[in-house]
């Protein structure tokens, strides 16, 4: 399944996860900071500045978390993906280990294990689901990091900064361009992942639905046909 990216929609959920970059100043625990008193400082620039600063620092932290987050994820539905195909497999390659050698029609203890192996590619279903859920949450985390490298760039242009407020803008703009290129792969794994899943469903669906017709018979058999091979699925390393 191809990931459908709304970037409408991800656009307007950054905009709302970073409205604080909106009116040239980041509010701080809910209030302005007051006026620097200083008349060589001009008006409140420098301030505004740090405080800018600050808030794109913590959005920065805030978008590394939920990037972290979304790896771990990944890696745990990857695990459970792994061990439900490898259920499925050992079930399936033993349904047809009994068929070739030939059974009573209907045989009670075959059908438990088809049964046990259609609820585990039932749960590999539901692991794609997770699947693209995941990878809509991380196209819109990429909207989410694109809008604050803009709002880095921004800053750059504000009256008031000193050396070290820029040191402190190239900072957070190199961390927010690491974070787009980890996204960045992090989709492609999703969608390398998700397009495997779904062909070993759609291979899978069909054998199953095969292996039925073989147990009612007790024997290897389709319509038409005299014998079905159980793909094996080539397991995927985790990352």
């Amino acid at each position: 399944m191809a990931l459908s990216v709304q970037r409408s929609a991800a656009l307007l959920l950054a905009a709302i996860v970073l409205s604080g970059c909106e009116g040239g100043a980041f509010p701080i625990g809910g209030s302005q900071a007051p006026a620097a008193s200083n008349p060589a400082i001009t008006q409140t620039g420098t301030q505004t500045v740090r405080q800018r600063i600050q808030q794109l620092r913590a959005d920065q932290a805030a978008l590394n978390s939920a990037i972290a987050a979304q790896q771990n994820q990944l890696a745990q539905t990857r695990s459970k993906l792994s061990a439900d195909a490898s259920a499925y497999s050992s079930l399936t390659n033993g349904i047809t280990a009994r068929l070739q050698a030939g059974t009573t029609p209907g045989n009670p203890n075959l059908v438990n294990d088809w049964n046990a192996a259609q609820a585990k590619l039932d749960d590999v279903t539901l692991g794609v689901g997770t699947l693209n859920s995941l990878a809509s949450q991380v196209t819109t985390q990429a909207s989410v990091a694109g809008y604050l490298l803009e709002n880095v760039r921004a800053t750059y242009s504000v009256g008031g900064a000193v050396d070290e407020d820029h040191r402190n803008l190239r900072s957070i703009e190199s961390e927010t361009t690491r974070s787009m290129q980890q996204i960045d792969r992090l989709i492609g794994d999703l969608n390398a992942q998700i397009s495997r899943e779904n062909g070993f469903l759609a291979r899978e669906r069909t054998n199953l639905a095969a292996l039925s017709y073989g147990v009612n018979l007790g024997r290897l058999g389709t319509p038409g046909t005299q014998r079905v091979t159980v793909s094996n699925r080539r397991q995927v390393p985790l990352q």
